[in-house]
Parts: structure tokens; sequence; C-alpha cells
């Protein structure tokens, strides 16, 4: 795992055509690069932007962007996934079922490789839902946390997620935003999620410019609270407001 300390800007790839060739999406890939992603994820869930590319596509799509200099991230429950993602030179998993979802992912994780896992709260197929609090998230993560150690996982190796689970139509979706401090007493780097569903609970106008400011918002508060990352589909301007942050911090 790298340990550099500052924050990292983990981008959302989304395709930009309806219909895009392998060679469309690694350039897609390398402009988010370009604009200030560390990593470009590969976001396979059910809602994601990948959630219909089989195993076989997957593999071709990271080995492509892999080969092109751009660190890949795969966001996956599956084991299948997860696998294939590996052999091909994923730098991460981004489960937030923490391994649960998937009675064979455990076995995944626990197979040696340099690559990390971020982990979320979830049980099983269960989502956090609206009626969790802090103490139920937390006791989430310690779990599945708990059971990556006891499968040999490395803690290098292993990052928790700080708003995995929690789903924009909850009552409140940015509940563990207010607790980045409480996940990182335990010992681990955090991640911050910003989808862009999650964004749009914070204005009325969904716009791309209004997302892009309540990113950056979210951004100030990840950087504050020394996050690991942060992921996001507005890459370049919350990019940007982490460069500017993390710069007095890098000339002390």
């Amino acid at each position: 795992m790298d340990e550099r300390r500052d924050t990292r800007v983990i981008g959302t790839l989304v395709p930009s055509s309806p219909d895009p060739e392998p060679a469309t999406i690694v350039r897609d890939a390398l402009r988010l690069h370009h604009e200030g992603a560390d990593l470009v994820d590969l976001d396979t869930m059910p809602d994601g932007p990948f959630a219909a590319v089989g195993a076989a596509s997957l593999a071709l799509l990271i080995r492509g962007i892999s080969e092109a200099g751009v660190p890949v991230a795969v966001t996956t429950t599956r084991a299948a996934i997860a696998r294939v993602a590996l052999e091909r030179g994923a730098r991460w998993i981004l489960d937030p079922s923490g391994t649960t979802a998937d009675p064979e992912m455990i076995r995944v994780a626990a197979r040696p490789s340099f690559a990390g896992w971020a982990i979320g709260p979830w049980s099983g197929a269960t989502q956090a839902g609206a009626g969790d609090g802090p103490d139920a998230y937390m006791y989430g993560l310690v779990r599945n946390l708990a059971a990556l150690l006891a499968a040999g996982v490395r803690s290098e190796r292993i990052v928790l997620n700080a708003s995995a689970g929690l789903a924009a139509d909850s009552t409140d979706p940015w509940l563990m935003v207010g607790e980045l401090e409480r996940v990182r007493a335990l010992g681990y780097p955090v991640l911050v999620d910003g989808r862009d569903e999650m964004l749009a609970t914070m204005t009325s106008d969904e716009s791309p410019a209004h997302l892009g400011d309540a990113a950056v918002g979210l951004a100030v508060l990840a950087v504050g609270a020394r996050a690991w990352a942060i992921r996001t589909r507005q890459v370049g301007r919350v990019a940007e407001t982490v460069g500017r942050m993390l710069e007095p911090r890098r000339s002390a």
C-alpha cells in the first residue's frame, strides 16, 4: 500500500458515450487521470456505470487502463469480479459489504496480493438502512474488519469506508461524515464516498455545477479529517481543492 498521508482522489469513471468501445473507455480513464484522479474506479455495483460489464470485458478494460499508466480500483461485492480485477492488476477493491455479500469474497481477499481493500459495514446482502445509527455502523465496520484480519489479510492492505451502505434516500445519508474522527480512531485509513446521488441531497439543483460545489465541500471536510481518499465523479474541482489544501501541509 502507498504510505503517503495525503488525501487521494478516486475518480469514478462514467463512459463518455452510451455504448463505448474499450479504446474510448481507456481515453476516458486517461482524461480523469489528467484531471487529477490518483485512481480511476470502475463501479460494477447494480447502480454503477459498469454494472452490466462481464468479467471478461472488465479484464480487458483493467488491462488497457493499467497499461496506459492509470491505477485502477474496482467497486464490487462479487468475488468473480474481484478475482478478475486483481489478476489484471487492479490496485484496490472497494467492497461496501466488507467481503460478506459473497461467501467467496473473503477467500479472494486472503490471497497474497499487493492490492488493498476498502471495506464498508454491510452484513451479508443487507445494506445499512435509515434506522441505523453511528454505533451500528461502527459495529459493522469492526465486525468486517475482524473477519478480514482473521482470514490473514494484512492490516496495511485495509481501508475503512466511512460512507458505504448509506443510500441517498436515507433519512440521513451523511450520517457518518460527522463521525470521521471516530472511524479514524480504529487505526486504519478512511475513505469518504461522495457519490453524486448523495451529493444531490445537499442541493436543490442537481446541475453539474451545483454537484461540484457539494463535492468541493465534502473534499474540504475529507482533507481536514486527513482522510486517505475521497471517491467522486466530480474529479476536476475536487482534485483542485485537495491540491490547494494539501500544499501548505506539504511545504511545512
